[in-house]
């Protein structure tokens, strides 16, 4: 069974989208859906899936230059759109309930009034992995330029960023680096403790033997330095821990959990993009 992925096409960073779930589809093989939002009142609105590029170059060139070109990639029977009307945070959520990866663009911060960006917003209610398209920025200190960098703790949804990060590397023949931030004033003491970061990385390494890893410690800030050391990194890989429960079933969605201060703030911030992964695994496997 292939994998889906559903991407968000259009508006702010929807093409930076398109592009890395295009790439991403190629090296799985995976189906792609493009979910474009319909502004209100939008001629395409009521023509939904079967409308013909042909029609769609006339009411939004760029939409079918996008589609036309992801078709020729990938083929058109792994590439499906979908037009539909409402609430850009509501439509991705709800097109990504058989989905196993979505795919987003960065979106604004929270405003002053509290609203949160539309990235923030799907990223804590989504029922899979979602990805950030953030751009690659080269930044003056990149100690892991072109790597996976995966944020590492000892929790279900650490144990789920690894795995995620590993898969990712290796099929993309990429280096991983394993980074683990200490908060000051925390370091371990136990001998279990600071083996910690060799415990969680080890039995990766067995499965995933090409990929070569990096394992570093930190002491400081989590948010700021994951967010330092991942400059221009290829991809930052963090654990959602407000979405370690599965969502109810029947449910289209996570409840609404905020964000762990560190995925919260790289989504908004980091130089790469940014993969934020559950706690919990679907049924079929898919997370």
């Amino acid at each position: 069974m292939r994998p889906i992925i559903t991407v968000g096409v259009g508006g702010s960073g929807g093409w930076s989208a398109l592009a890395w779930a295009t790439e991403q589809a190629a090296a799985t093989r995976a189906k792609l859906v493009l979910c474009h939002v319909c502004p209100p009142g939008s001629a395409l609105a009521d023509r939904r899936s079967g409308t013909p590029i042909r029609l769609l170059e006339l009411f939004d060139p760029a939409l079918a230059r996008a589609v036309a070109s992801t078709r020729t990639r990938l083929g058109d029977a792994r590439v499906r759109l979908r037009l539909l009307p409402g609430d850009p945070g509501d439509v991705l959520l709800a097109n990504a309930r058989d989905a196993d990866l979505l795919v987003i663009g960065p979106s604004g911060r929270t405003s002053v009034d509290g609203t949160a960006g539309l990235a923030h917003r799907v990223a804590t209610r989504a029922p899979c992995t979602v990805v950030v398209a953030r751009p690659v920025s080269p930044g003056t200190d990149a100690p892991f330029a072109g790597h996976v960098v995966v944020g590492v703790d000892p929790t279900i949804a650490g144990h789920a960023a690894l795995e995620f990060g590993f898969r990712y590397a290796d099929t993309h023949r990429l280096p991983l680096a394993a980074v683990r931030v200490t908060p000051v004033g925390q370091q371990p003491t136990d001998p279990a403790d600071l083996a910690l970061l060799a415990t969680e990385v080890d039995p990766w390494l067995h499965k995933f033997p090409d990929v070569p890893v990096r394992s570093t410690e930190y002491v400081g800030d989590p948010g700021p330095d994951l967010l330092r050391v991942a400059t221009g990194a290829r991809l930052l890989v963090v654990g959602d821990h407000g979405r370690e429960v599965p969502p109810p079933v029947g449910s289209p969605w996570a409840p609404v959990t905020p964000l762990g201060e560190v995925s919260g703030s790289v989504i908004e911030r980091a130089g790469c993009p940014v993969a934020v992964v559950p706690g919990w695994e679907r049924p079929g496997g898919r997370k």
